[in-house]
């Protein structure tokens, strides 16, 4: 409930929706709650390509759930034995043959929306849900998503038409993007957040999201007049690549997720090769060098979460480092073990540890940075635009290293 310390149970759970699809991707799953207390969740529409379900897809087909977003209660259990009520003002509860728990339609496979939470002082924006929408061929778009709103899919992708024969018999007042960019920029929108944070004072109001395939990061600014909005590109990484367009960016370039803390400031992951897999993520918080806010200025008190478990709050205290090395080298390690028993005997004489190596992996900014722990929060200045580029990291061996005491290993810390 809002208003209220929030209770967090890892002990029990509950199915509330279960949506059936026809295929394996464009599965939504983003969860938001409103200021009006409802829960938002965001549906792909069901995979594939194109949208081939049905005579004009599942975005368009109010009947289904997919390519939907869909307004509900989770606070109160509804009719025949629902766990969620349908709030009575939803767009469509009267209407025949819809699903009364669809909000906005036309979808094709948000990844990533937001809520504003405002201006800090005017509250002016409090309440808007931003979303990325990923395009098909040739358009990605930024959403402002509106109670009943049709967001053209798949009529439409971005301001163009798709499929040509329900483009032209689409209805007038479609919601159009706010935003909308081609391929040649990036192919895979990444949907962001609007900065409301305290220590940069100039990224206050802009939206600010990215792209997976490109890595670029881009920032969305409201005309107040006019209501439209005029994109400017961000460039992250130090002062002297910012000043020289063209140079390689010093961010891991796959661009997944942005976050938002609790004093509004924002963060972005990033990943140097996109695999579930493989632990080459980074996490970024975007810090603006230009403008910065006073010392001391920026307070909050942070809200605490009660929980009813009585487990142990884990704190990691091993170096991150030697277990990504050692899931980097697992391969090499089997076949190791399977030639020679005595090698891997010998192996901590050799100058490795008995949790893994010495070897650091290259940072993007310094070759004498090591790879950071979890939580680890790298600082990325704001400053005009570079293109995006790829960055190859490479593993570095530094042999003959000695083995650290027992005080180095509880205390976490790498070899000098």
């Amino acid at each position: 409930m809002l208003g209220t310390a929030p209770i967090a149970s890892l002990l029990l759970s509950r199915v509330i929706l279960e949506i059936e699809e026809p295929a394996s991707n464009h599965n939504g799953g983003q969860l938001l709650f409103g200021l009006d207390g409802y829960m938002y969740i965001f549906t792909g529409d069901g995979g594939q390509a194109g949208d081939p379900f049905g005579l004009f897809g599942n975005a368009q087909n109010k009947s289904s759930l997919l390519g939907k977003v869909l307004r509900i209660d989770v606070n109160r259990a509804g009719s025949h034995g629902k766990r969620y009520r349908v709030p009575s003002d939803n767009p469509f509860v009267s209407e025949p043959g819809a699903h009364p728990a669809i909000y906005a339609y036309g979808i094709r496979n948000m990844w990533r929306c937001a809520v504003d939470r405002g201006d800090p002082v005017t509250r002016q924006g409090r309440g808007r849900i931003f979303c990325g929408d990923v395009g098909q061929n040739r358009f990605e778009e930024v959403d402002l998503i509106v109670k009943g709103g049709n967001y053209g899919w798949r009529a439409k992708e971005g301001f163009a038409c798709y499929d040509k024969k329900l483009c032209h018999n689409a209805s007038l007042d479609d919601v159009l993007p706010i935003y909308a960019y081609g391929h040649a920029v990036g192919k895979s929108v990444t949907g962001g957040y609007v900065y409301r944070g305290c220590e940069s004072p100039n990224l206050n109001g802009l939206y600010i999201f990215g792209d997976f395939m490109s890595g670029r990061l881009m920032a969305l600014q409201e005309d107040r007049k006019n209501k439209k909005w005029k994109k400017q590109d961000l460039c992250l990484g130090s002062t002297t690549s910012c000043a020289f367009p063209g140079l390689i960016s010093t961010h891991s370039k796959f661009i997944i997720s942005l976050a938002e803390d609790e004093a509004g400031e924002l963060y972005f992951l990033a990943t140097s090769y996109p695999s579930a897999y493989a632990p080459r993520g980074s996490i970024y918080k975007f810090v603006d060098p230009s403008r910065r806010a006073p010392p001391g200025k920026c307070k909050y008190k942070p809200v605490p979460v009660r929980t009813k478990s009585k487990r142990i709050p884990f704190r990691p205290l091993a170096n991150f480092s030697e277990t990504v090395l050692d899931l980097l080298k697992e391969q090499s390690e089997k076949a190791a073990r399977k030639s020679s028993s005595a090698t891997l005997a010998s192996g901590p004489a050799q100058g490795l540890s008995e949790k893994g190596s010495s070897k650091k992996l290259a940072s993007p900014t310094s070759s004498k940075n090591t790879l950071r722990g979890p939580g680890t929060k790298k600082k990325a200045r704001v400053g005009p635009h570079v293109r995006q580029g790829k960055r190859r990291k490479s593993l570095k061996s530094h042999s003959g290293r000695m083995r650290p005491s027992a005080e180095q290993r509880r205390a976490g810390r790498s070899l000098p």
